[in-house]
């Protein structure tokens, strides 16, 4: 069987258009990257993930209400199910275990978390468990495929200011609890993987860190301020970068916090004359990719603080971004 992740000596990221209708496949196993293909999806696709083995890439269309599912192993690669979710998807997470895919579908007042069987030979919904009244960002799965992490809170006086935690060890996913951070609008969602933290990123600019583990979850930490248009969490857990959109325009302001150490630090600030956008780590933690209006940009993660390794022009704007 061919590596997905590298096939012929390349190796992968995905970005999507976000007012287009594809998924662009970027060879970055080489000094620069270089895009190789691109497959239609459905309409605005805006957020991507793949599996753990990285044999499948899911596409959230969100103009077209569907999840695009494609088989990375193929040359070229091509979809190979599309499941429709009957309402207007925010995010996606699928489980370490690679036999669920999670959905948070709106609208926001009355929405809904889905569940898709990727177990079945044609991968099928499952479930959808209605969940009035949230907000619906990030979403993300503990690594034993017991909790799913949720960003937004009831709707009432903390709509701005909470994740909700679900056990998902059953059929549909039953709420834990909707846990009171200490920033407004939470935009991101991850889970360290040893699972003993969730971090929340919020668009006000605020990073949470909650005992993961904890029933309730418990808020450890809190640290941060300014709008945020992207970030990224670092493959051993302990990095959170963090894009900022102020001050004036928000060109190239930016914040690395350990997240590993509780309570949080002092971030470690720097600027670059690109503006943030959608960012992910590559799978060593050495570099940095991120899609910056029509520019995609390697950070050198290695370097204190980071530098721009290199960058290529694209077709933009993007929705997502993801190896």
């Amino acid at each position: 069987m061919t590596n997905p992740h590298r096939r012929n000596g390349q190796q992968y990221l995905y970005f999507s258009q976000k007012t287009g209708d594809s998924v662009r496949v970027m060879d970055i196993g080489k000094d620069k990257p270089k895009e190789v293909e691109t497959i239609k999806v459905g309409i605005q696709p805006e957020h991507l993930v793949t599996n753990r083995s990285k044999t499948r890439l899911y596409v959230m269309n969100r103009g077209s209400n569907s999840i695009s599912i494609i088989d990375t192993t193929t040359a070229p690669m091509e979809v190979i199910a599309t499941v429709a979710l009957g309402a207007e998807p925010y995010a996606i997470a699928v489980d370490p275990e690679q036999s669920r895919a999670f959905v948070s579908c709106g609208p926001m007042d009355d929405g809904s978390i889905k569940i898709i069987d990727l177990s079945a030979a044609s991968p099928v919904l499952q479930n959808s468990t209605p969940v009035r009244g949230l907000l619906f960002r990030g979403l993300a799965v503990s690594p034993d495929s017991k909790r799913l992490f949720v960003a937004g809170g009831p709707k009432d006086d903390t709509i701005n200011d909470s994740i909700s935690v679900y056990d998902i060890t059953g059929s549909a996913p039953v709420l834990i609890a909707a846990v009171e951070g200490q920033n407004e609008s939470p935009e991101f969602v991850y889970v360290n993987p040893a699972g003993s933290f969730a971090i929340a990123s919020f668009r006000q600019g605020g990073i949470n860190v909650f005992d993961a583990a904890a029933t309730p979850p418990v808020l450890l930490s809190t640290v941060g301020s300014g709008e945020v248009n992207g970030s990224a969490l670092s493959p051993d857990g302990k990095l959170l970068v963090m894009g900022y959109a102020e001050p004036a325009g928000g060109e190239g302001n930016y914040a690395i916090y350990n997240v590993s150490a509780i309570p949080l630090g002092t971030g470690l600030f720097f600027t670059s004359t690109y503006a943030p956008g959608p960012m992910t780590f590559s799978p060593d933690g050495a570099r940095l990719y991120m899609i910056s209006g029509t520019e995609l940009v390697t950070y050198d993660m290695t370097m204190h603080p980071p530098e721009v390794k290199d960058h290529v022009t694209l077709t933009g704007p993007a929705g997502g971004i993801t190896l």
